[in-house]
């Protein structure tokens, strides 16, 4: 009888050890992230001090970007921008609306899945529809006498690649600052050979075919962290 009582708890202790081994044995379960489900809308502060400082251009920038990988966000931005170029020489106003779209992918390890301070780099491409005026220029000559006349207005379309980097901090709960650098590039440059804008709305200086910028944006965020 004595024999018996010991095989049975000595059964029953074997098999609550194997249970245990078992369980330590299994993988941990991955938690499959689910895309779109936290976003973020802002604008962009330094767009405001320029509209101040200057009277060359008036321009208004806002960003969205949403999760959709573990690592990677889809950005968009659109703005508006109207310029106008005044001198001696050459009169004419111009404005454009932008839209660009790309991602950005974060590059600093996360201490919790709900951190969202980070640093990352980005790619977008860019495009605006920019309406010209009709321009009126003087050619100024001492000896037979100045000539004036008027360039016909134009539409016209223009895109671009650029390259992003910087770092959004979140001050407070779902409200962000975060500032990134850009380099820009026409895809099309010879559309502004022939009297740039002042300003083009999400790319900068339209003469140059290339452009360095800085946004310094305020956003908020809501959905499932």
């Amino acid at each position: 009888m004595l024999c018996c009582l010991l095989v049975c708890i000595s059964s029953q202790a074997f098999a609550q050890v194997e249970d245990s081994l078992s369980t330590t044995s299994q993988k941990p379960t991955k938690v499959k992230f689910k895309p779109f489900t936290y976003f973020r809308v802002g604008t962009d502060i330094t767009k405001w001090v320029a509209d101040i400082a200057q009277q060359k251009y008036f321009t208004f920038e806002v960003q969205a970007d949403a999760t959709f990988r573990k690592n990677l966000y889809l950005a968009t931005e659109l703005g508006y921008a109207n310029s106008k170029v005044q001198n001696e020489v050459l009169a004419f106003d111009a404005n454009n609306i932008f839209l660009s779209f790309g991602v950005d992918k974060t590059i600093l390890h996360k201490e919790q899945e709900s951190d969202f301070d980070n640093a990352f780099i980005g790619i977008r491409y860019g495009m605006s529809l920019v309406n010209r005026s009709a321009a009126n220029y003087v050619i100024q000559d001492p000896v037979w006498g100045n000539t004036s006349g008027t360039i016909v207005a134009r539409n016209f379309f223009a895109h671009w690649l650029e390259l992003n980097a910087g770092f959004r901090l979140e001050v407070k709960k779902n409200i962000f600052a975060g500032w990134n650098v850009r380099f820009r590039t026409f895809i099309n440059p010879d559309n502004f050979k022939q009297l740039p804008p002042a300003y083009l709305a999400g790319y900068g200086r339209a003469d140059k075919n290339t452009a360095m910028g800085y946004n310094f944006y305020i956003l908020y965020g809501f959905g499932k962290r």
